[in-house]
């Protein structure tokens, strides 16, 4: 049998979670009540979102669909979940290096728009459109994190909490990176950014509804250390931004390095939360993969795609042991 290196997972009891999110997913086709409850959680981070695409596109081709029985994603990690759950995966992974590595998405010289996100809802609702009914339809319940501006907490719109027709919106604000996209999203009347800076990683969300067993993706390398922004560059030009939304939401910019480092360490079984007994195996790209947030080079995309696929075929290939 082959081995998989532990270099390409860690986590909390991973081998555990591996084979328990196994078994629930054969539970999960017989229909059968379990103890056990899996969760999908994928972390965001701009272009860098493709490694998690790419884990999606191998899961939707191992049958898993509809395999866990919660997701929970934050920006583009949230547009991938949502391409996952209406079984359009690969078609979602194309929108990377087929659609927006380009200057109508990313143009340093639009200054309120250097990521364009209605460039990118033009091609999720008419390019390449999102199979939204399938979507809301999915056994899996889906959870997405946005920030609300005028707190700046972390709110999740969860499957059956929302209205249908806020679905679109809620995938638009979560994706609304301040600095890059600094344009709130309405919904209900409520102000909305990105989901990534209140929660990176909502790992906690899913412990606390009852998940026992977590599939974690992360976008950057396993080494990665989130580093603080509380230099000159945040008191010049930064805190006046974030302040202008609300002094909540920049409070809770400002400390999103230290939100970021608590979930990683929570992933990796470095503290625990809550003293809930929960079994994670996290997934990561490789230290030489040299993605960026704002990666254009189509080369780079795919190789990350690839990346993605790879690592979860070699997890779940029935003749490799861990």
């Amino acid at each position: 049998m082959a081995n998989v290196e532990q270099k390409n997972y860690d986590g909390v009891n991973p081998v555990k979670a591996l084979n328990n999110i196994k078994r629930r997913y054969q539970e999960r086709k017989r229909k059968v009540e379990s103890d056990l409850k899996t969760a999908l959680v994928l972390q965001g981070g701009g272009m860098r979102g493709i490694f998690g695409a790419g884990v999606c596109c191998a899961l939707q081709e191992l049958g898993y669909s509809e395999g866990f029985d919660e997701f929970y994603g934050v920006s583009a990690g949230a547009l991938n979940g949502a391409y996952f759950l209406s079984g359009q995966a690969p078609y979602g992974a194309t929108i990377y290096y087929q659609n927006i590595n380009n200057k109508h998405f990313i143009n340093f010289f639009r200054f309120k728009k250097i990521v364009d996100i209605d460039f990118l809802m033009n091609i999720i609702v008419k390019v390449k459109p999102l199979n939204t009914k399938r979507l809301l339809n999915s056994s899996t319940v889906f959870n997405i994190m946005l920030t609300e501006v005028s707190s700046g907490k972390a709110v999740i719109f969860r499957k059956g909490n929302f209205k249908n027709t806020d679905l679109l919106k809620i995938l638009e604000a979560t994706a609304a990176m301040p600095l890059a996209y600094d344009i709130p999203i309405n919904i209900q009347g409520v102000d909305y950014l990105d989901g990534g800076v209140s929660c990176p990683i909502p790992i906690k969300e899913a412990i606390d509804n009852g998940c026992t067993d977590i599939l974690v993706v992360l976008t950057r390398p396993k080494s990665y250390k989130p580093a603080s922004s509380r230099g000159i560059l945040n008191r010049c030009f930064i805190k006046p931004m974030m302040q202008r939304h609300s002094k909540n939401f920049y409070a809770v910019y400002i400390n999103r390095d230290r939100i970021h480092r608590e979930q990683l360490q929570i992933i990796m079984g470095n503290k625990k939360y809550k003293k809930k007994k929960v079994n994670i195996i996290t997934v990561f790209p490789e230290e030489s993969l040299k993605i960026k947030r704002i990666t254009k080079n189509r080369k780079i995309l795919k190789e990350a795609v690839n990346q993605g696929t790879a690592k979860i075929f070699q997890l779940f290939n029935p003749n490799s042991a861990i």
